[in-house]
């Protein structure tokens, strides 16, 4: 995951709170699937929110690529992960 935020020029205080998300959403399992949605991966991405963060251009089996669409998607819903997790604290999603 620093990796990806890196690579997409995120700040290190990105890091903690994008872990946390992911152990929220999926206990780190990048292959995770959700048996009433479609939402799967680390950050459980739904196929629109997967389609509207790189679609077929991205390898979704890739823990990395998911982590720097995740941080795409948190970074325009919410502005930081921080906010992502207060929001995910008050609703038991994202």
């Amino acid at each position: 995951m620093s990796s990806a935020l890196q690579s997409g020029g995120y700040p290190a205080s990105w890091l903690q709170p994008m872990l946390e998300l992911a152990a929220r959403e999926s206990s780190f399992n990048s292959s995770a699937k959700n048996s009433k949605s479609s939402a799967s991966g680390l950050f459980q991405f739904l196929d629109s929110t997967r389609s509207a963060y790189g679609g077929n251009s991205v390898n979704w089996s890739d823990p990395t690529q998911q982590a720097l669409a995740a941080a795409k998607y948190i970074k325009d819903r919410y502005g930081d992960p921080v906010k992502a997790l207060q929001f995910w604290d008050a609703n038991k999603w994202y």
